[in-house]
């Protein structure tokens, strides 16, 4: 055991039984399985029967032959309605349509009618209504429940906030939403099996406007509760996987737009409370699609286009210095300290520039400013605010059945926009920004060796920007004060525009490379993978408070410009390099001992 201690991973051995099920065997991060078993009419196995899967939106086609105990499998398959067309000698020709989800098994079995081959008999199945071919507890959400469930801001992660178990997180902390119980940041999202997450904290990635847009190229998602089977363990939360929308024999598009404003919400409570109207909002949305055939069963591509142009509003509580405390404290910095003065004017001067400046509603108690009554130095006052924002993103794929064994896609996708980090009530130049670009690139190549014998390979690379930076730093020109300062019984400009704050943020570089082998020998279905990972990280953490910041906490202290608290960061360098890599591997197999009978035995490390 001391071995194995003193490596940094999982290690874990499952078994799973299920009941009068068929034996599928594990899907993949993007893919699914057909599964079923054919019979005869008096529900008899029929043996040796051969099986055809025909994709309905691309033609591309794949055969297996029924095992001694009448099963078929198909494996590793992209996601998407299938026909399944069954012939055997004696029996007619039998047709049943089924539809692959993500990490699921379909389901279809097939009733064969006495007769001749070339008569061919239409079958109906009904979706089981529970799920008996894996112990994973998974919710999967089709195209049409992606694109119409009711999803403010279009986020694509907020699908998985309707499955069983899942609970929005409020209570503060990083991420959207716990899975049962388990912390938010326990939760692994992957798009086209691409880990789509930021390792800086463990969340989901975003955009400039923080949330993950795209929902227009989603085909289907799945929210994996309990992820049992060998491919997955990255993360103890739930798995959510995305797969992208690809082209088919048929032309298709859209074109979307959605509006939301001032004229549509409520105004804030305190804003009613103290006589101020509605702060100005004004959000604007778009999605734009078109694919098809490039080459008819051959080639295909898919390009979407989507964005957000919104104004964010903002209200809140206001803190400043009542006109009273301004001239007592000019006043006694002009005798004491005159060197000083220029400061504390250019300071006030901002101050006093705010909006609704001096319309105070209450008065902060605890002013031991000489000449001055107990509420007379700060007052509060309530102001609104807003920020431009915006975030556009343009991906495109290419899909291509090279041969009935070989099918390739590439997938591009670029995001750019503006994120407004933070909005100041006096000065918009005090409000704080990040230009956030991402790119992202991916590839997967599913190879067919037999009927019984799939491997599928994907390799993919990310890179994003998210430095955050004061929008006019200027303003509050470090060559006049020589620090930024905070007074903490006060906001606004007492922060002096956060210029000790900033740049912060990070650059991130990803790439990954994902393997799958699914191998159907006799009553086995076995499956073997690897997953690597790695990310280079670029943290400008160390930035912060290289200016130097002052803390002023008594305003008697101000008064007579004295402070008692200094900070300042000498780092080395501005920024630091941080690296971090994981490997997955995994084996597994699906025995099916008997009709009643399926043991799943998975190792994972």
């Amino acid at each position: 055991m001391k071995g194995i201690n003193r490596y940094y991973g999982i290690f874990a051995l499952l078994v799973i039984a299920a009941v009068m099920a068929p034996s599928p065997m594990a899907q993949s991060l993007i893919s699914g399985d057909v599964t079923g078993t054919v019979t005869d009419p008096s529900g008899a196995v029929v043996s040796g029967a051969t099986v055809t899967l025909k994709s309905d939106a691309t033609g591309a086609t794949r055969t297996a032959t029924t095992t001694p105990l009448g099963t078929y499998r198909f494996s590793l398959l992209s996601p998407g309605p299938y026909t399944i067309e069954v012939t055997a000698s004696g029996f007619n020709k039998a047709e049943v349509k089924s539809t692959v989800a993500v990490g699921q098994a379909a389901l279809a079995d097939v009733k064969m009618a006495l007769g001749v081959a070339t008569q061919t008999v239409e079958v109906t199945t009904a979706a089981p209504l529970v799920q008996a071919e894996t112990a994973d507890l998974s919710t999967a959400f089709s195209q049409s429940l992606v694109s119409n469930l009711p999803n403010g801001g279009n986020d694509i992660t907020f699908i998985a906030q309707t499955a069983p178990g899942v609970t929005m997180q409020n209570a503060g902390g990083y991420g959207n939403f716990s899975s049962y119980g388990l912390p938010s940041t326990s939760n692994l999202f992957t798009v086209n099996g691409e880990n789509d997450m930021d390792p800086y904290l463990n969340v989901n990635n975003s955009g400039a406007t923080n949330m993950t847009l795209g929902r227009n190229e989603m085909q289907e998602a799945t929210v994996i509760n309990n992820a049992y089977s060998g491919q997955y363990g990255q993360q103890a939360g739930a798995q959510v996987n995305y797969v992208t929308k690809s082209g088919s024999n048929g032309y298709h598009g859209n074109a979307i737009y959605w509006w939301n404003g001032r004229a549509m919400n409520a105004n804030d409570w305190f804003n009613n409370l103290y006589g101020t109207p509605r702060a100005f909002a004004n959000n604007n949305q778009w999605a734009a699609s078109f694919s098809g055939p490039i080459k008819k069963d051959k080639l295909f591509f898919f390009v979407n286009t989507e964005g957000l142009r919104f104004i964010l509003p903002a209200s809140g509580a206001v803190y400043a210095w009542t006109p009273e405390a301004i001239s007592a404290i000019t006043s006694n910095i002009a005798t004491t300290q005159p060197a000083s003065l220029p400061l504390y004017q250019k300071y006030f001067q901002i101050m006093q520039a705010g909006p609704n400046y001096g319309n105070f509603s209450s008065f902060e108690p605890g002013c031991d400013i000489p000449g001055l009554g107990a509420s007379g130095c700060v007052g509060q006052y309530q102001a609104n605010a807003n920020q431009l924002g915006n975030e556009w993103i343009l991906s495109g794929r290419v899909d291509y059945n090279v041969t009935d064994n070989d099918h390739l896609y590439w997938r591009v996708r670029m995001d750019h926009g503006t994120q407004p980090t933070g909005v100041d009530f006096i000065n918009p130049a005090f409000n704080a920004s990040s230009n956030q670009p991402s790119y992202d690139g991916q590839g997967q190549w599913n190879h067919v060796f037999s009927p019984n014998a799939t491997n599928q390979f994907i390799y993919a690379g990310s890179y994003y920007r998210a430095i955050f930076t004061q929008v006019n730093p200027g303003l509050f020109p470090l060559d006049v004060f020589g620090y930024g300062f905070n007074l903490t019984d006060l906001g606004g400009p007492a922060n002096s525009g956060g210029v000790a704050n900033f740049p912060q943020g990070r650059n991130v570089t990803q790439y990954q490379f994902v393997d799958d082998f699914s191998w159907i020998k006799g009553a086995h279905a076995l499956k073997f993978g690897a997953n690597f990972r790695r990310y280079d990280i670029t943290d400008y953490t160390f930035s912060v408070l290289n200016n130097p910041y002052v803390y002023l906490d008594d305003p008697l202290n101000f008064y007579n410009g004295v402070s008692y608290i200094y900070r300042e960061r000498v780092p080395s360098r501005a920024t630091q390099p941080v690296a971090m890599w994981g490997l997955g591997v995994y084996a597994q197999d699906e025995w099916r001992v008997n009709r009643s009978l399926k043991l799943t035995l998975a190792v994972r490390f």
